[in-house]
């Protein structure tokens, strides 16, 4: 299954390192303009990613009024979060995946550093299998992963095992070179690893370490603008990522571990131009500065409604008032006019003659 994700994943991102190897004729150059390519491409879910981050911002006060509302019921509490992230759109998954889609894009790489003689010099799979045989008659030993590797040094240390193939396609293969910087990308840093101290003091041991260091400054740089409630899987993430880009660049060829270094620089630069445009936490304070504003005015509206319907019952009760003395006025008048037309003793108007 490995295997077949990283030959799926490995042809497309084969074909984008063969054409950037065409423009430059350089495999270290090639990584590096593949590794930008690779970046770009994945800008806009790195641009979902801070708008994940910034949306967690702004549900954060409601999560924490759910804490404090169900702290001795950590199931309600996960349920009613859940259902608060469904209400409000928002996904945890959307912060980790730019992360997370770094992974098939590393195992197509190295599908891509593995069998350069198909996926830069374009021979076919007859073509590698026929100088895979001579090795075999020579003795020489291969394992699946390394075979095109073995084969291409092989061309450059012994071109006349080879000739019957012609020398066209000698010379073709061996034209490939992996150095960049003096260092062989093809190489698998812990294959060279012993017990003699000196086997650590080399150069290509920088790459699993720059690799590993770059990482932590990403994550460093990377939690700086991650909300503080967006929970401890996202934040143990992107701490564990340090660690595991150190231990996997020793076991897989250097080109991969540059990759690495180039995608954090990369990455590192991207994060910082978001940073000044979309800051997940000035963001935060700006929105928490409105939120406190909007209350502030809901509580004075609130005063005043109260203070303008307090006026309106004081003006209906004294309106009330005055169409009762009205009527209480022309009651006793038709009183007073009974009474001297037919000699009746005059009666006082009371309340209970108004109801």
């Amino acid at each position: 299954m490995f295997n077949g994700i990283m030959k799926a994943v490995g042809w497309p991102l084969g074909w984008i390192m063969w054409l950037m190897y065409q423009v430059v004729s350089n495999y270290g150059v090639a990584l590096i303009l593949f590794t930008l390519v690779t970046k770009l491409l994945l800008v806009p879910l790195a641009v979902k990613q801070q708008k994940s981050n910034i949306k967690m911002q702004q549900i954060q006060p409601k999560i924490q009024e759910l804490q404090d509302k169900y702290k001795n019921n950590p199931n309600k509490l996960n349920e009613e979060v859940q259902a608060l992230y469904q209400r409000e759109n928002y996904s945890m998954f959307a912060g980790c995946l730019p992360t997370l889609i770094q992974f098939p894009i590393l195992f197509g790489l190295i599908d891509v550093v593995y069998n350069p003689l198909t996926h830069l010099l374009r021979l076919g799979a007859d073509t590698v299998t026929a100088l895979a045989a001579i090795l075999t008659e020579h003795g020489v030993a291969m394992t699946g992963y390394t075979r095109e590797i073995v084969i291409l040094n092989s061309l450059k240390v012994h071109p006349d095992w080879f000739a019957g193939l012609g020398t066209d396609l000698v010379a073709h293969a061996s034209s490939l070179n992996m150095t960049f910087l003096g260092l062989d990308l093809s190489v698998i840093p812990n294959s060279i690893i012993s017990w003699s101290p000196s086997t650590w003091l080399t150069p290509m041991m920088l790459v699993p370490l720059l690799s590993g260091g770059t990482a932590l400054l990403i994550s460093l740089l990377s939690l700086r603008s991650t909300p503080s409630g967006a929970g401890g899987q996202t934040t143990a993430m992107m701490l564990m990522m340090p660690l595991m880009s150190l231990f996997f660049t020793f076991t897989v060829p250097a080109g991969v571990g540059v990759y690495w270094i180039l995608s954090n620089v990369f990455s590192g630069v991207q994060t910082f131009v978001m940073n000044k445009v979309w800051n997940p936490k000035e963001i935060a304070e700006k929105m928490k500065a409105e939120e406190e504003q909007r209350r502030t005015q809901e509580r004075e509206e609130k005063i005043e409604a109260k203070k303008r319907a307090k006026e309106l019952g004081a003006a209906a009760a004294e309106e009330a008032l005055s169409q009762k003395e009205q009527s209480r006025r022309k009651l006793a008048e038709a009183r007073q006019r009974m009474a001297e037309k037919y000699g009746d003793e005059y009666a006082e108007v009371t309340d209970e003659d108004l109801k």
